[in-house]
Order: structure tokens, then C-alpha cells, then sequence
């Protein structure tokens, strides 16, 4: 028999025999559903838009409690009936509402709307009074049977008898007197190659939509006396798709593996989860760990199963509710300074049985034998999660949005420091040099690549001197940021090999001309971003988008087509770290971080582990006195390296154009010898502003950039370091100036405030100055998306600011920057633009 679905595809049947007591059960549930519907055949269901009172089964579970969040929230007049093992009513609320307070995601206008029903998913009737079930039967017009023995160690018969127990009692509730809508929670699980992570001789395979479990892959991987559970829900989908047959309106959604939330809320029986706690009790890790992908976040499922199934224009019946993007690598303990060493699996499984029932491992260990090939070890796996979406991306009414790994990471994280009772070991990361050292050995080794091709000295002495200042107590790093700290420097490491193996690649490389680039070097809250973005907009030139500097090495072959396109992965991937790093949360107001739009460089000084940015950030005296006696020509030297790989890029994607880079950083002030030996023909564009302007606006931006990485520090001693720090930068950049006068016509001054008025006219004077040609098409560009930022500046939060917030005086700010002052004076840049 094939299921048609209404958009014409099908669903095919199981190829093979089921073992006979999975066939045994099964026919039992059909001759259950045709005597019921030959009997009394059921009146139609009502419509999805129309449901006014639904069952829920598995309410106080992981994935039961978010789905009863989201069904209470999309509809305002929807009844949920909560089906709950308890002593009496009262007991089971008190249970459903802990549950979701634990999840932190109980709301109290919830009460009115949750009739608890006491009773037991594996009893008869639910372990109801006939007249109570049958009240049940005629109030409901959905079920959403979520409630499942998680239990993944566990024999088929050993579970079997509540789980047809509980099906039974879903299928007659279903089929009396009318038909009920039934939304079932089954598992990705029933797929041998999901279960074990597309790994070994699975890594070729893919599922497709609507598709249906190789039985006898099941039989081979899935032995009944070990792994019962997903062959009770292949029995139950298979009866709930007989019942589909004899009209009952089915949603059979496979969900895969889930035990982080959105808000960070973590299951502690999943077995990943576990996995990770066993690591961190006997601070070792089995070969082959890392923090897979396939993890998806249990909000963003219950969101997508409920949407669909208000959804009144539904298609399909089978939903793989899988986040189907690649990841750009796996991150394993070490990414997140989780320095473990790396041992056997027989070596890690005795420590951890040492450990006896304080293991959070204990009792797992059938199931990690069996599947420590696939999951741990030297196992070979394809790239991503080849699960197709078509399903839920068509029948979901709204775009899905998938939480990244570093932002679930982090939040979990967090979540796991709030709680008072959580029952396992949490990982502590730490920042260390040495590990790190053998963490670049490893990137190194991976790329073909001596040790010192990839990080030569200067490198590693920049990286220790600012891991040494970063360590130290001063610094004041806040708890929980460690882990996010390394994995910073450990992302710059492993770019750093991709580098240096890409450039032995392809010694062309050396050989790209980057010809008259042009530098916005204006002190920062002087328009330079604006300025950046707005000459972007002339394809005359090549800028550097956030996602490049965060991944700037991809796989040979996709920088003349996947790079650089809505679909390129790193865009997604910086979407996450920003998210992670509250990047958007921090800098709302202040600054409008764009993934696809031109960005500062500041990046690719980062990567050499030496860049003035790095203050802003953190507070470090000593790394400040030292970075300011240090030669940084070498990290420019990097930063026109990886210059010339992205001029590279520029010419595989667009070979008959030859652009001029446009680059835009403050902090090359304090570098500018630095930077006219590393690019000999620069150009510079520099931005002025009076400073009791841009220092209150700086100052706001330091400390809220700085409060989530340091301890607060006193607002005035802020601004005293702020104003020496800035003051001190544009006398740099004028002893540069007043040094090098031959220079004198390769920059342009720029008035802010004659930029704020007319954004256009400071673009022609620009143009003017270098010679460039301004044409038509560009200037209308630009005239769009000066429209466009007009509009968003209206619907902004203002920044707001004052210098006395930060013990600052107009008078202080003035003597402060006296130098600078007199010379913008006396070249009468403050009071017309040139």
C-alpha cells in the first residue's frame, strides 16, 4: 500500500519483514483500527484552525514541556489536557508547572487554560473511569502524543507492553466518535545511518523525504534485545499510517537527537550530555569526541511540530525535523579549553566504571559498546547532516531559525550555573598557553605543515605574552568566559594553518598585486563605518564582509561559486558566534554589525595575536605598555598576506574585474609606520570630530563592550584610561603627518559633520582628490542606501551618552587633545570640509 500525501508525493512501505514481535504487535493495532472504523465509522476531524481542546501526553518531559509552552501561546482560547502520573490533580499541576519552571519558561496566565488529567500512558484507558475516557473522547480534537520510554538501552520486550499499551489508548481516543487529529513524536533514531551519525559505511547515505527505515540495516544495527526503542516507534508510525489509510489525519514527526533549549535549558539524561559530564568527572576523553552538530534545540522543534500542526493547508505526513546546514568543522573539548587528554575507549571506560553509580555513565555502557565505533574512535564521516527538509521547510507557515552550536553551547552553559541541583560534573575550561602550543602542533599537523611554517616566532611570542596578560587576576575575566576566550584564539590558530597550507598550495599567492588600496583611518565615532559602507557601494572596490575575516580559508574550488553567495556557510557560522558572543545584544545603538556587510580589519591583525583592539575589550595595563614597544611590521606583514589570498579569491570570482581595496580601521593610527612599509602606495582617508563629541560615545561603547568580559571597573578610572588612550592615538597619527609631508597628498581630511549632511558631496570631493572616476551607477547606489539607512535610523534606539558619566569635563577633553585640536584648526578642517 502506498500513502499518498496531498501534494501528490508518497509515502512507500517498509521494504522486508519486520521481526515477529514488532509484526505480532503491529497486526494487532490494525485489526484494532478496522474493527473500530467498521464498527462505528468516525465522523470527520475538525479543522487544525478550529481545535479548541487537545491531549498532551509526555507534558513534563524535555521536549513535552516546550510543547505545551507553544501550543498555550499560538492560540489564546486553545485548551491543553495534560495527561500526568500523579496523586491527584492538584500534584499533577504542581508537577507540569515545575517542569517548566526548571526549563525557565512558565508563564502563570498558562493555569487557567491546563486541565490535568491523572492518570498512566501505559494503563487501559489510560487508567481512566469509563465515563471519564469517554468525556475524553468527545472533548478533544487533537492528540499530541509525545510521552515515550527514553530509555535507549532497553530491550523491545521490555518496553513493548506500555508502548502498545499507550498506542492503543491514543488509537481509540482517535477514532470515537469522531476523528482526531494525531500529532506523534517518533525519533530520526529509526534510521541506522542517523543513529550512528552517518559515520564508517553510513557516510555516503542521505534521508529522503517521506522515506521509510531499511528494515534489514535495522536488524543489523538495532538488535531487539539491546535497542527497543526505535522499534517501538517504528511499530507506532506504522500503525498511525494504517490509521492514516482509514482517515485519521496523521503528523508523524521525527525528531532527532535534542537535549539543549534555545534559552540554554539542558536535559540531563541525554546520553551525549552524559557523555560529556563522565569526561569532565574523570578529566579525560575517549578518540573521536567532539561536540557534534546534530544536536538540534528542543524550542525550535516544539516550534516547528506545533506550527505545522495548526497548519489547516498541510502536504505531508512524515516530518524529519533536522537542521540540514553543514558545519564548517566539528569543535572538540579542546576548542573550548577543555585540555583532557585523549585516551582509548577501554581506557576511558575504566575510569569511568572506577567511578561505580557516580558515574553519569552507569548503566550506558551496552549502548556505548556497541556504538562507540560509529561515535567515538577513528571513524570516517561525510560533511553535514544529509537529512532532507522539504517537509517541514514547505509546511512550517513561517521560516524556521536554527540555533547554532556556539550559541547553544554557551546559553547551556550558563543555564548549568544557575541550577542548584543539577546532578552532573560541569566542565570547567581554562586558558593556557601550553595547550594551546599543542592545540597549533595538531592544526599544523592536519594542514601537512611544520610547526614553524604555520606559527613562526613572532606569532607565538605575541600569543604568549597575551595569553600571559589575559591569565593573569588582573584581568579580571568574568566566570564562564574562559571557554569562549579560547575558543577565539583557537578559531585564529586553526585559520593561521589553513593560511600557511593554502599559500605553500598555491605560490601565486605571493605574486597578487594589491595596488593603491585606500585606509579610513578617522578615530573611532567619526563616521568611518558610515563612510566605509556608503563607498562600498561602488563595485570599484573590494571590500572585506564580517564572515571573511571570521573564515577566511575555504575548501579549494568554491571561491568562484559558493563563497561570497547567500548560501555560503560562514554567513550562517558568524551568525552564530556573533549570537554566542552577544555581539548584537552588546553593541545595539551603538554599532550595526552586518554579516554580509564591509567591516573592519582589526581581524586579520588578531591573527598575528598582536592588535591594539584587544584594549578595548579588556582592560590590561601591562599588555598595553608592551604592545606599544613591540614591532607589530610582522603583523602587518600577515595582514598583507592574507590581503593577498582574498586578492586571490577576487580573481576566481571575478576575473575580468580588477578592484581597489578598501579598508577602514582607527587603530591603524597607532601603526601607520607600520602600515606605509607593509602597503608603500596607501591612501588615507581620515575622519575628524570635536572630541568632547566622540568621547562620550566611545567611552559608552568601551563599557558596554567590556561588561561582558571584565568585571566592572570604576566609570571614572574608564574614562581617565579611555582619554589617555585616545588622546595619545591622535598624536601618533599626527607626528606620523607632520613626519612624512611628501605624503601630504595622498590623504583626505573629512569633516563628520559636513558627512552627516551631505553624505554625497563629502563621496565627489573624495573622488576628486584621488582622480577616481564617480560613475552614475555607483552614485545611485549609494543614494539607495543612504534611503535605506535613513529609514532604519528612524526606527533605532538612540545611543545615549554623556562625558560626565565617565568622570570626563569638556575643559579635560579639550587640554587632552590640544595637539590634535590645533592642527584640524589650522587646516581649517573644523570649519569646512577641507
Amino acid at each position: 500500500m502506498l500513502h499518498e500525501d496531498a501534494d501528490g508525493g508518497s509515502i512507500g512501505p517498509l521494504t522486508g519483514t519486520l521481526p515477529p514481535q514488532c509484526q505480532n504487535d503491529l497486526d494487532a493495532l490494525r485489526r484494532l483500527i478496522h474493527t473500530t472504523v467498521s464498527q462505528r465509522p468516525p465522523s470527520d476531524a475538525a479543522s487544525p484552525a478550529d481545535l479548541r481542546e487537545v491531549l498532551l501526553t509526555g507534558a513534563t518531559g524535555f521536549v513535552g514541556r516546550f510543547v505545551l509552552r507553544d501550543l498555550l501561546r499560538k492560540k489564546a482560547n486553545l485548551v491543553v489536557h495534560c495527561l500526568v502520573r500523579a496523586d491527584h490533580a492538584e500534584h499533577g499541576f504542581e508537577r507540569l508547572r515545575e517542569a517548566l519552571r526548571q526549563a525557565e519558561i512558565w508563564e502563570e496566565a498558562f493555569a487557567p487554560r491546563i486541565r490535568v488529567v491523572v492518570g498512566d500512558i501505559a494503563e487501559p484507558q489510560f487508567g481512566l473511569a469509563a465515563s471519564d475516557f469517554d468525556d475524553l473522547c468527545r472533548k478533544i480534537d487533537a492528540i499530541y502524543h509525545l510521552a515515550a520510554d527514553l530509555s535507549l538501552a532497553k530491550s523491545y520486550a521490555a518496553m513493548r507492553k506500555a508502548i502498545m499499551s499507550s498506542i492503543r489508548n491514543v488509537l481509540i481516543l482517535s477514532l470515537r466518535p469522531r476523528y482526531k487529529h494525531v500529532f506523534f513524536a517518533s525519533s530520526m533514531g529509526v534510521f541506522p545511518q542517523y543513529f550512528f551519525a552517518f559515520a564508517n559505511e553510513f557516510q555516503n547515505c542521505r534521508i529522503d523525504d517521506q522515506m521509510q527505515p531499511d528494515l534489514a540495516m535495522m536488524k543489523r544495527k538495532f538488535p531487539l534485545g539491546l535497542l527497543g526503542y526505535p522499534w517501538s516507534k517504528l511499530v507506532t508510525e506504522q500503525a498511525l499510517l494504517f490509521a492514516r489509510a482509514a482517515g485519521l489525519p496523521v503528523g508523524i514527526f521525527r525528531l532527532p537527537r535534542t537535549a539543549v533549549a534555545g534559552n540554554g535549558a539542558t536535559q540531563a539524561n541525554d546520553l551525549a550530555v552524559r557523555l560529556l559530564a563522565a569526561a569532565a568527572d574523570v578529566k579525560m576523553v575517549p578518540n573521536g569526541f567532539s561536540f557534534q552538530r546534530v544536536n538540534e534545540a528542543v524550542d525550535t522543534l516544539s516550534e516547528i511540530l506545533t506550527a505545522i500542526s495548526m497548519n489547516s493547508r498541510r502536504q505531508f505526513t512524515i516530518y524529519h525535523c533536522c537542521d540540514p546546514r553543514p558545519a564548517l568543522h566539528e569543535l572538540e573539548p579542546a576548542d573550548f579549553g577543555l585540555y583532557w587528554p585523549e585516551v582509548s575507549y577501554p581506557a576511558f571506560k575504566r575510569a569511568c566504571q572506577a567511578r561505580g553509580e557516580d558515574s553519569p555513565l552507569f548503566g550506558f555502557w551496552a549502548l556505548l559498546d556497541h556504538s562507540a565505533p560509529y561515535w567515538l574512535g577513528n571513524r570516517d564521516t561525510g560533511a553535514g547532516q544529509p537529512v532532507h527538509d522539504r517537509a517541514i521547510s514547505e509546511d512550517c507557515p513561517h521560516s524556521i531559525k536554527w540555533p547554532g552550536l556556539l550559541t547553544l553551547t554557551r546559553r547551556s552553559h550558563e543555564w548549568l550555573i544557575r541550577q542548584k541541583d543539577w546532578p552532573h560534573p560541569v566542565a570547567e575550561s581554562r586558558l593556557d598557553f601550553d595547550c594551546l602550543i599543542k592545540q597549533a602542533e595538531y592544526y599544523a599537523c592536519q594542514a601537512g605543515l611544520a610547526f614553524d611554517e604555520a606559527y613562526p616566532e613572532w606569532m607565538r611570542r605575541n600569543l604568549q605574552r597575551l595569553v600571559q596578560e589575559l591569565s593573569a587576576p588582573q584581568a579580571r575575566i568574568l566566570e564562564g568566559r574562559s571557554g569562549f576566550l579560547v575558543l577565539d584564539v583557537s578559531r585564529r590558530l586553526r585559520n593561521n594553518a589553513k593560511l600557511a597550507h593554502e599559500w605553500r598550495q598555491h605560490p601565486e599567492i605571493q605574486r597578487q598585486r594589491v595596488s593603491r588600496p585606500v585606509f579610513i583611518v578617522g578615530i573611532n565615532r567619526t563616521g568611518t563605518t558610515f563612510l566605509h559602507r556608503l563607498m562600498a557601494r561602488d563595485t570599484r572596490f573590494w571590500t572585506l564582509r564580517g564572515y571573511e575575516y571570521f573564515e577566511p580559508i575555504r575548501p579549494e574550488g568554491v571561491y568562484a561559486t559558493l563563497a561570497g553567495s547567500p548560501a555560503d556557510p560562514r554567513q550562517e557560522a558568524l551568525e552564530d558566534f556573533f549570537e554566542a558572543a552577544r555581539v548584537n545584544e552588546t553593541f545595539a545603538g551603538i554599532h550595526k554589525f552586518g554579516i554580509d556587510e564591509p567591516e573592519e580589519d582589526f581581524p586579520l591583525l588578531r591573527m598575528g595575536f598582536a592588535a591594539w583592539t584587544t584594549l578595548v575589550q579588556y582592560r590590561l595595563p601591562e599588555y598595553h605598555r608592551w604592545l606599544a614597544d613591540s614591532d607589530l611590521r610582522p603583523a602587518y606583514g600577515h595582514h598583507r598576506r592574507f590581503i593577498q589570498h582574498f586578492t586571490r579569491q577576487r580573481r576566481q570570482r571575478q576575473s575580468e574585474d580588477e578592484g581597489q581595496w578598501l579598508f577602514k580601521m582607527p587603530f591603524h593610527l597607532m601603526e601607520m609606520e607600520a602600515l606605509i612599509e607593509t602597503y608603500p602606495d596607501a591612501l588615507f582617508i581620515q575622519t575628524h570630530r570635536e572630541p568632547t563629541q566622540f568621547m562620550g560615545s566611545w567611552n559608552s561603547l568601551v563599557e558596554r563592550l567590556r561588561s561582558v568580559s571584565i568585571e566592572p571597573s570604576p566609570m571614572d578610572e574608564l574614562g581617565a584610561e579611555q582619554l589617555a588612550f585616545m588622546s595619545n592615538m591622535l598624536d601618533k597619527a599626527l607626528d606620523f603627518r607632520l613626519a612624512h609631508p611628501e605624503l601630504e597628498d595622498r590623504w583626505v581630511d573629512v569633516n563628520y559633520y559636513s558627512l552627516v549632511q551631505d553624505p554625497l558631496a563629502v563621496v565627489r570631493a573624495i573622488y576628486e582628490r584621488f582622480n577616481w572616476s564617480l560613475e552614475p551607477s555607483a552614485l545611485e547606489t549609494m543614494d539607495d542606501w543612504l534611503f535605506l539607512q535613513s529609514q532604519r535610523r528612524q526606527q533605532e534606539t538612540r545611543h545615549r551618552y554623556a562625558l560626565e558619566d565617565y568622570g570626563l569635563t569638556p575643559e579635560a577633553v579639550n587640554t587632552a587633545f590640544a595637539r590634535y585640536r590645533d592642527f584640524i584648526t589650522s587646516q581649517g578642517i573644523r570649519s569646512s570640509y577641507f
